[in-house]
């Protein structure tokens, strides 16, 4: 038996990195071990004491990072599922992040904070290096300094062009690995078979196993190209669910010779090419044994399907475990516990709160009990260990050259793709009216949402009012009325007070599927105008952005890029031939 095949179900490393996984593992005590499985949240430049006391008390392994801070997905309800509130009436602004706004800093000011950090890992006991996680899907999730933002997937594959998807990867693990990050949430590998599916989406690259198969192996090939550890989500598939994960446990009721034939191919495939992580869905899936229970905490899907049937050697993650469908059956520590002994490797907790004790407190409890193994503690430390070693963790801990985290931004190569992706993504849906290209001479009145990533990003590449920019560099006649994602009625009085004035309405129809934040009901009030109306959207289904009805749309799969608004306003105005094309049977 080689050096290299003593860990079971490890992703090969080299014997070099064999001996330091073996090393570093022997010299960790069980609370150092239980913390090398957390990754917990360090968002903007202001390292808070609470992070502090993660890594140095607590020895976390990893970190998630984001521009801002931010809450959870399940920190907004009345309880997490053990009766304890998230939210007391004494709650302090590290209990309530929404409280705190977006620190501003540059990526070297971001990149230095995150060297800190490193530092401060290296120097305790065992000095384990900290690894570095983030969500980013194209368009989606959390942003970060000074980066070039891209379509989603589905607009990558409507491109027709698997190549794009390759250096968008590429491109965007490049900018990401500057800043100090060093893995990624990303490819989503779930096949959207169900229009109505509130949380994936265009997220996902389609609704057809093959076109999600040979896009997200693109996509994969430019992620390992640039040194950044992909995460393909969300196991064992998420793309036929009707219900949000983020606020229940949805069940996916297929049998399983559909489940294997179309939702695990893209899977199958990519961990045939060396898929390095995966992430756990907190989904129900009766046909594969997860019947009722969140798959992430059932042994049969993680352990035997993964590992076994689908032979993956890399780490199994959660996702936040603050979402509601891990914590619908039981509280946080118990539920975490549960995903551990099932099989996955690394714990995703996003938000600041107390809850994080409880759950190391838990753990600790389960391998004290040894309903949590050692050796299955043990296994799981070595497979986070092993990729460390393989993202480059270990030579100085991570840390990056913090004048140079923003180079890339500025990169041309990676300003040219970003206007390519836009212009090979963004779709005309249909024009039935035959009101494009837009008249200059006519008055126009434009219904911007602002949107999430507009808001907080806020600079000269992103910010509220972006599309009417773009639009009066075609027209003069362009009037707007900015409005929140989700529509207050204030912000439909604003409108009404306009329309008037208007002959021409254009209206975006941004779906978030965080916040539900929908514009379909105010589109609606809109139409009952009779004046001519035009959609842009960030999303083609129907129950979300636009509806059967609309007679003109576009569709922008990155409505948060500068670039992405520009060439719709090109499109609008007829300056620019959309070549995208939708490869989705059914919206």
């Amino acid at each position: 038996m080689t050096t290299t095949q003593r860990t079971e179900g490890l992703l090969p490393v080299d014997e070099a990195g064999q001996r330091w996984v073996d090393t570093t593992l022997g010299a960790l005590d069980v609370d150092q071990k239980i913390g090398q499985l957390m990754v917990f949240p360090h968002y903007g430049t202001f390292i808070t004491p609470d992070v502090v006391e993660m890594i140095r008390r607590y020895h976390a392994g990893g970190l998630r990072i984001a521009q801002k801070f931010a809450p959870g997905a399940a920190d907004g309800r009345a309880n997490g599922g053990s009766g304890d509130p998230f939210k007391r009436p004494d709650a302090d602004i590290f209990d309530r992040p929404e409280q705190m706004e977006r620190i501003s800093c540059t990526a070297e000011e971001f990149a230095r904070t995150l060297n800190e950090l490193r530092d401060m890992a290296l120097d305790r006991p065992g000095g384990v290096p900290l690894h570095t996680a983030f969500d980013q899907e194209g368009e989606g999730a959390d942003f970060l300094f000074e980066q070039r933002l891209y379509p989603f997937p589905m607009g990558q594959v409507a491109s027709g062009d698997p190549d794009l998807a390759y250096r968008v990867a590429l491109a965007l693990g490049r900018q990401t690995r500057a800043l100090g990050a060093n893995m990624i949430h990303s490819p989503v590998l779930d096949v959207n078979t169900e229009p109505g599916n509130p949380e994936i989406g265009p997220r996902a690259y389609g609704d057809d196993p093959d076109t999600v198969t040979r896009y997200a192996l693109e996509s994969l090939r430019g992620f390992n190209e640039s040194g950044i550890a992909a995460t393909g989500k969300h196991f064992p598939g998420r793309g036929h669910s009707n219900a949000d994960a983020h606020f229940g446990l949805p069940e996916i009721d297929l049998d399983r010779e559909t489940m294997l034939r179309v939702h695990l191919a893209p899977y199958k495939a990519l961990i045939e090419a060396g898929l390095p992580c995966v992430m756990a869905a907190f989904t129900s899936y009766p046909a594969l044994g997860a019947d009722g229970v969140p798959a992430a905490t059932c042994r049969a899907i993680v352990t035997d399907l993964l590992r076994g049937e689908l032979g993956f050697k890399g780490v199994v993650t959660t996702d936040n475990v603050q979402m509601g469908g891990l914590l619908a059956k039981c509280g946080m520590g118990e539920a975490v516990v549960r995903c551990l002994i099932a099989g996955c490797d690394l714990v995703l907790c996003r938000a600041y709160n107390r809850q994080k004790i409880e759950v190391l407190q838990a753990v600790k409890q389960a391998v004290i009990e040894k309903r949590y193994t050692e050796a299955a503690l043990d296994a799981s430390v070595a497979r986070i260990l092993a990729l460390r070693w393989k993202t480059g963790l270990v030579e100085n801990g991570g840390k990056v050259d913090p004048s140079k985290a923003g180079a890339a931004f500025h990169k041309a190569a990676h300003k040219d793709l970003a206007l390519e992706a836009a212009a090979k993504s963004t779709v005309l849906l249909r024009d039935r009216a035959g009101l494009l290209p837009l008249p200059a001479d006519k008055k126009i009145l434009l219904v911007e949402q602002i949107h999430h990533f507009h808001r907080f990003i806020n600079n000269t590449y992103v910010h509220p009012g972006m599309l009417w920019q773009e639009m009066r560099a075609h027209s003069p006649n362009v009037g707007v009325v900015a409005v929140n994602e989700k529509m207050t009625e204030a912000d439909a009085a604003a409108v009404r007070r306009r329309l008037d004035d208007a002959d021409i309405i254009v209206s975006t129809s941004y779906y978030n599927y965080r916040n539900h934040a929908i514009m379909l009901p105010f589109l609606e009030e809109l139409r009952a105008t009779g004046k001519p109306l035009v959609i842009l959207a960030n999303t083609p289904y129907r129950q979300f952005g636009v509806p059967d009805w609309v007679d003109t749309a576009v569709v922008s799969f990155c409505p948060s890029g500068r670039e992405n608004l520009r060439v719709a306003a090109e499109i609008l105005f007829g300056k620019r031939h959309s070549t995208a094309s939708l490869s989705v049977s059914q919206l």
